[in-house]
């Protein structure tokens, strides 16, 4: 309700108080926008009035529904969950590629901590609480001087300025942390470093780089937004040639194998060299590509490290930046060289996809030419007739393109249980959103009906009920063969290089956790048009509601943690010293 009035409020305020555009600038960036903490003064008396009495009649409302309930859980799961929070044993974390949750002993989570990463000298140099601290404060320095000097020379609008001025006020102090997570799908299985920036100035100076570096999309040749973004270009192929061979490749560690050096060098040279977007801030962006890339910063537990080499893990701009950083050696090297035998080709960051149509001796040469660019080098898969790329089998049969919807051996299909709390409909939600996927990645009707009975088997297995789950199928189904126009990737996918806000200013959202057996949404609008909804609409040309459910925090909120916890006498630094096995 405070959020509620305090949009009231704002609505009303500046409703009164337009803003005064005296250099014609945008004032609001959505993809770069820090709430600033200020709270507008009461509205009208009538205005205060109506909200007072929503507020009211919906606590008075509420009492009916909100009734002591079990909980979903057991004590002995909510005791489970107590235990894993920071147990000394055991630490809790997540397997790549959506593997679900998975306990390892501390031991082994530190151990490999230390001698797959922090251990490289190369890569990551150990720092002092006072050294991190005093480099700390050196960033917020630099970062205050590229404030002055980008927004006195016209490349930071007045939106941009506030956005990082607020970042610098609001996380003057915060760390970025460093945590893992498992390549359980690997084998022998490996650990995947992760920087967790969220929160700290530094990743917000990164999101307003990658802000601009988003906009560039349209010069990366190679670049696809997802699997239907390839689904359609592969639907424009036609008949193959006799040759056609599908490949893959896939980077060898990209971040950490991008050499800043090298990267800032190419990188620059190939942005002067294209036709920016309009209003592009070449400058601001290559001083901002320095800040960000050569001073990332982070904390494990009572140790501190800062990234020497490669590109800045878990930074907003680093997708982006690795993207554009191999995309220059491509348009000047790879597709000028061997067009004549690639039919496609296409990269999702550091997966790579294509149809050679060349000869073996060029195929060698190809692949020599991938791997003679810096220090980052890439696995090939032997061009064949079938590959797994992305969540999709590419396969060609009689010369032309036939794909399937690509499931890994480990994926644990944890769909929501019937007793999670989550609105009842989303499950119908989840149904047709699979099955929307299922129908445009397969060309077989058979490989669709074949996913959709598994489909089918594993929500059962969940704890659904059978008939309902039949039902939802069913209905989700008819409406996709149905739907006028067709879902078919026959258009070409949008790919955004822009933020622009949605029209939402006759729209005022009502945030709600949900709880099953809370007030239902179709009462809180009820209670919300009766009391509110003729008087804003009126007033302050509010016209639609929506109430926007949140969730609660669920198992993997509670039991992993970005902060490493430390069992007495085995700090993160005694690991690395090499004092505990």
């Amino acid at each position: 309700m405070k959020r509620f009035r305090n949009d009231i409020r704002r609505i009303w305020f500046w409703k009164h108080h337009p803003p005064d555009d005296e250099e014609n600038e945008v004032t609001y960036i959505p993809g770069l926008y820090l709430k600033s903490g200020w709270e507008p003064d009461p509205a009208t008396k009538t205005i205060e009035k109506c909200m007072n009495l929503f507020e009211s009649t919906l606590i008075s409302e509420r009492a009916r529904y909100c009734k002591p309930s079990p909980s979903n859980l057991l004590p002995s799961q909510w005791n489970l969950i107590d235990d894993l929070q920071d147990n000394d044993v055991y630490i809790s974390i997540e397997a790549d590629k959506n593997l679900g949750g998975c306990l390892l002993l501390r031991n082994t989570y530190n151990t490999r901590g230390v001698s797959e990463h922090l251990g490289d000298s190369t890569v990551y140099k150990p720092l002092s609480k006072d050294e991190a601290t005093s480099h700390h404060r050196r960033l917020r320095t630099k970062v205050e001087g590229f404030i002055r000097r980008w927004r006195a020379c016209r490349q930071l609008s007045k939106a941009e300025t506030v956005y990082l001025q607020r970042a610098l006020e609001q996380n003057p102090d915060q760390f970025s942390r460093f945590r893992m997570s498992l390549k359980a799908h690997k084998t022998p299985w490996k650990m995947r470093p992760i920087v967790c920036c969220a929160g700290t100035f530094m990743n917000n100076l990164s999101c307003w780089l990658d802000y601009w570096l988003q906009k560039l999309k349209p010069s990366v040749p190679t670049y696809i937004k997802d699997s239907k973004h390839l689904l359609y270009l592969l639907k424009q192929l036609g008949i193959l040639p006799p040759n056609a061979r599908l490949f893959t490749a896939d980077a060898n560690s990209m971040y950490t194998n991008i050499d800043t050096d090298h990267a800032i060098e190419i990188i620059t040279a190939w942005l002067k060299s294209i036709d920016l977007p309009d209003k592009f801030p070449l400058e601001a962006v290559l001083d901002a590509m320095e800040l960000v890339m050569r001073n990332n910063l982070f904390n494990w537990g009572d140790m501190f490290f800062l990234q020497l080499l490669g590109t800045a893990m878990g930074t907003s701009a680093a997708c982006m930046w690795a993207t554009i950083y191999f995309a220059v050696h491509e348009s000047e090297c790879l597709i000028p060289k061997y067009n004549h035998c690639l039919l496609l080709f296409k990269r999702f960051i550091d997966d790579m996809f294509g149809i050679w149509i060349g000869s073996d001796a060029e195929w060698v040469e190809f692949q020599n030419d991938t791997n003679n660019f810096g220090i980052l080098t890439w696995d090939f898969e032997e061009p064949s007739l079938s590959v797994d790329f992305l969540d999709l089998t590419i396969s060609i049969e009689a010369n032309t393109i036939v794909t399937t919807t690509f499931q890994k051996a480990l994926n644990l299909y944890q769909y929501i249980p019937p007793h999670s709390a989550h609105p009842p409909k989303m499950i119908q939600g989840i149904i047709y959103g699979l099955l929307k996927n299922y129908y445009i990645q397969n060309t077989k009707k058979e490989d669709y009906h074949n996913i959709t009975i598994k489909l089918y088997h594993r929500l059962v297995a969940r704890g659904w009920n059978a008939a309902d789950i039949k039902s939802h199928i069913l209905a989700a189904d008819t409406r996709i063969k149905n739907s006028n126009p067709p879902i078919l990737p026959l258009q070409p996918p949008i790919i955004e290089t822009t933020d622009e806000a949605d029209d939402t200013k006759d729209t005022i959202f009502i945030h709600w956790e949900y709880h099953p057996n809370d007030i239902p949404r179709r009462r809180i609008r009820a209670i919300y048009n009766n009391t509110c909804g003729e008087l804003l609409k009126e007033d302050l040309d509010i016209c639609n509601t929506i109430i926007a459910y949140s969730r609660p925090p669920n198992l993997k909120d509670m039991i992993t943690k970005a902060k490493l916890h430390q069992a007495p006498g085995k700090e993160a630094s005694k690991y690395y010293s090499g004092e505990l096995p």
